[in-house]
This record gives structure tokens, sequence and C-alpha cells, in this order.
């Protein structure tokens, strides 16, 4: 669920945090205003409906450049109770979606790291492997190392 001030404009660190999110992949999300029972800088009351629907387009606009499914942001300005009902059952009933990048790769849940120093060193990794089949034929890559050809996998059922 993301929260958004209907004053205050993203600032840099929400802004950065919003891409980091974007970039490891979302799931499902809720995107809600807080009720502000303020008015804003210039001394103009926000929650007139005629203010507030313009400000609810601009924050939607905004959340759908990081989240393109993005269709509605939920008001829970008091005496909209509606919106409020809409939210949560949007969050109890929604079903997180697949993160996509995880689609089609397979990944390893690492148990055990060695270096061998036999012929030039091999690094043997033990662990689960989750999503797509891991195929020899494939390159493997190491965050922060690179790619690599693999040379074997095994695969040793625990008794």
């Amino acid at each position: 669920m993301f929260l958004l001030s209907s004053i205050q404009e993203v600032d840099e660190w929400g802004d950065l945090l919003l891409r980091c999110l974007q970039a490891q992949g979302l799931p499902e999300v809720v995107t809600v205003v807080a009720p502000s029972h303020w008015s804003d800088m210039q001394g103009e009351d926000i929650t007139d409906p005629k203010t507030r629907t313009p400000i609810l387009k601009s924050l939607l606009s905004f959340m759908q450049y990081f989240v393109p499914s993005q269709s509605r942001v939920y008001d829970l300005e008091e005496g909209r109770s509606s919106d409020a009902i809409s939210a949560v059952r949007a969050i109890a009933e929604g079903k997180p979606s697949d993160v996509q990048w995880r689609q089609g790769r397979s990944w390893l849940l690492s148990e055990e790291v060695q270096w061998e120093e036999a012929d030039g060193g091999t690094l043997k990794v033990t662990g689960v492997v989750r999503g797509a089949l891991l195929s020899v034929n494939r390159l493997i890559h190491i965050p922060n190392h690179g790619d690599f050809q693999q040379s074997r996998v095994s695969s040793d059922a625990l008794e």
C-alpha cells in the first residue's frame, strides 16, 4: 500500500524509493491518499471535492508512471467512507501478482558455498532451485561478479 499526501509532493527520497521498488518488480499495489483536515499552503480548503478531484487525478497519473496497471487512487478523506471501504476491499481481495523478472527464470536459494582450488578453481553452490528449471546450457549471473558458464548441475535428493 502506498500512502500519498494531498498537500506535499513526493520528495527525492520517495521518488528513489519508488524507482527501486519498480526495478525489483512490484506486486499488486493499492494507493491511498491520506486524510487531511488542514488547508494547504495557500489557505485553500483541500477538503472541497472540486479541489480534491484534480489532485487525485494528478496523483493517479504520477503513480501510473511507476505502476502502469494502477487504475485508482482511494481517497481516505473524512466523509468518503465508500472509498475507504473500497480500499480495504482491494487490499483484502487482491491477489498478489507475480514478480515479472522471476517468470521464466531460475534462481537459487543457496545453502552452502565452497571454493575448490582444483583445475584453476571452481565455485560449488548447493541449494534449492526456484522458478524455472536450471539448465547447464545457460549462463548464470552472480551479482557484482558477472556471468559465468556452468560446468555441471546435479540433483541430490535429501533423505
